[in-house]
């Protein structure tokens, strides 16, 4: 039975758990309190970043604090009954992690924060087992074994229980006419953090490395990974061969995929490893300890792949936190294999241990991850610019189309991580630039990032790769428009999922007005002229920040005059969705003012 329902022995263990992880519960209380608050009113969390920077925190302190309280039971035998000295090292430790962690609009905070996740959760994985040196593999295996299991029959439970609250709130919903759309959310987030983690803490027993004196190996356990994960594993590291001798037979570079496959594959091989572990050396099994033997040794020449593939992308493009990450990856599978492969007396506690010290390496300091990647993406910035001698209009002119997409995919790259010091670099170095009439100035525009952008896009479009941009642009100004000017007016409400034609009756003639592409287009219904608005400048901008979903479309690019034969006017746009995909500009929506004067 996955629990007793007796509310005593409820009532019991939800105590006797509070009074053993009582920070666990104030973490929990306090993250599940604030995606309340980011639930109820969203703007809370927009104007005070720092505030979601702190929930995010917050998240990382309930592995963090649940592998503290565990280090401090098993190995300092210690069981103050309010435990200051746990408190202290979590209030340590998440402060750091909150200065270690980028600006949340820096695109390197997704990157560090699992890693810092990835970190936590290898701790609790090894918090009663830090003695490295110590073989303690049945220990070990049965406290991760039990760990797993609980973890996912937590996860049951929440996920059954919001099943049906969340369908009662639905049922309320339609018989009383009510709009409960928030209380989907509230559930989640208690169901989440409070209910699934103190049921996760509420089993967890208080001599963990007894675990393996009840441990007994499910069969259908067994079933599985014989039957499913070997076999999954096999045929990944046969089309990984066939595919290696494909590239030694004609000669060519390795996929760009290969580096996550064979990572990919190593991980699942790993895992299904471990899953077996207990079978190593039962005489019924032998197929085990074969599966463990010739893996380790397979898995080499693939790595040996990984590397030569990663060495042709860092050389040619640099280094990415992607391609760091790979490299180290690599190198820490690497050590494993020849660990496992020439030493008999194996410890699987090594497993978590390296990827756990890898990973702390390339968190902070000379490793640091996004800090190389960082530099090494600038450095490459400089060398083009040397390179191409990028010192007047007539050299960029000059650019080819291979280095303008560079060019601009780096510039990307560097604006997601540190806005300001790519700017200032490219106002210090690209004034020459302003001396030519640009769209962008004709816009109002006197950002040298933003011109150069547009001078690099009109050489070489960027590719899906670097752009793939699903953006819908607001104008939140309390005065968007003057009619003082103006003669008439027209509200436009213009998609291009439709063919409803908009009509216009301008100075006495009709003129059918619709999306096309990046333009909006006026055709005179009899004579047939046209003329279009470019909406160029809200591409380029789009491009320069690089972001999906929604935001705030500057004044600049809010209004757009034009003048054609007898019309004269100015198209305001109140709110437009744009979408930007290989080689292609599309205004799917607008929305917004015609003035003609």
């Amino acid at each position: 039975m996955f629990i007793d329902f007796s509310f005593t022995d409820i009532k019991e263990k939800l105590l006797k758990s509070l009074l053993r992880f009582p920070w666990v519960i104030l973490v929990i209380s306090i993250g599940t309190l604030l995606s309340w608050a980011l639930i109820y009113d969203q703007n809370i969390f927009n104007d005070h970043k720092s505030i979601t920077k702190l929930l995010y925190c917050i998240l990382l302190g309930i592995p963090i604090s649940i592998g503290l309280t565990i280090l401090k039971e098993t190995s300092l035998k210690s069981k103050i009954k309010f435990q200051i000295d746990v408190l202290a090292a979590l209030v340590l430790v998440l402060s750091l992690i909150f200065l270690i962690l980028p600006d949340l609009e820096n695109r390197g905070f997704g990157f560090k924060y699992v890693q810092i996740a990835f970190i936590a959760h290898l701790f609790v994985s090894l918090a009663p087992f830090l003695s490295i040196t110590k073989k303690e593999n049945l220990d070990f295996w049965s406290y991760n074994y039990f760990l797993l299991f609980r973890i996912l029959k937590s996860g049951v439970y929440a996920l059954t229980f919001w099943i049906g609250f969340a369908l009662a709130i639905t049922i309320v919903n339609l018989l009383f006419k009510t709009e409960f759309s928030k209380a989907y959310g509230y559930l989640a987030v208690l169901l989440t953090l409070m209910f699934q983690t103190w049921f996760f803490l509420a089993g967890i027993p208080e001599n963990l490395k007894s675990l393996s004196t009840e441990f007994k190996y499910q069969n259908e356990l067994r079933i599985f990974t014989q039957f499913a994960l070997v076999p999954i594993t096999v045929v990944y590291l046969i089309i990984l061969y066939v595919y290696g001798l494909k590239i030694i037979i004609q000669w060519n570079l390795p996929s760009g995929y290969i580096g996550w496959l064979v990572s990919s594959i190593s991980v699942l091989g790993a895992f299904t490893l471990l899953l077996i572990h207990p079978l190593r050396h039962n005489l019924e099994h032998k197929w085990v300890n074969l599966f463990w033997k010739y893996y380790f040794i397979l898995i080499l020449p693939l790595l040996g792949l990984l590397f030569w593939a990663l060495s042709i992308r860092i050389y040619s493009y640099g280094i990415t936190e992607s391609r760091f990450v790979l490299t180290v990856c690599g190198i820490t599978l690497s050590l494993l294999s020849c660990y496992f492969i020439f030493n008999k007396n194996e410890n699987i506690k090594w497993i978590p241990f390296s990827l756990m010290i890898f990973s702390l390496l390339t968190l902070v300091g000379p490793l640091d991850a996004t800090r190389l990647s960082y530099n090494s993406q600038f450095s490459r910035f400089k060398s083009l610019v040397i390179q191409n001698k990028l010192t007047s209009i007539e050299n960029l002119k000059l650019l080819s189309s291979e280095d303008a997409t560079s060019l601009n995919s780096i510039i990307y790259y560097l604006q997601s991580r540190n806005r300001e010091n790519i700017q200032n670099y490219i106002e210090a170095n690209f004034k020459w630039i302003h001396d030519q009439k640009s769209d962008s100035l004709a816009n109002g525009s006197k950002n040298t990032t933003s011109i150069l952008i547009n001078k690099l896009y009109d050489i070489k479009p960027s590719d899906a790769s670097n752009v793939n941009i699903y953006l819908t642009l607001k104008n939140n100004s309390s005065e968007p428009f003057s009619f003082s000017k103006a003669k008439m007016f027209f509200p436009l409400d213009l998609d291009n999922y439709t063919t409803k034609k908009h009509i216009l009756k301008l100075n006495g003639s009709e003129w059918s007005v619709a999306l096309v592409k990046d333009k909006v287009a006026f055709n005179n219904v009899q004579t047939e002229q046209i003329f279009d608005i470019s909406l160029n400048s809200v591409f380029n901008h789009a491009i320069e920040n690089k972001q999906n979903g929604l935001d705030v479309l500057p004044e600049q690019f809010s209004s757009f005059p034009f003048e054609f034969t007898d019309l004269k006017g100015t198209l305001v746009i109140n709110s437009a969705t744009i979408q930007i995909d290989r080689k292609e500009r599309n205004i799917r929506q607008l929305s917004g003012i015609l003035l003609v004067n």
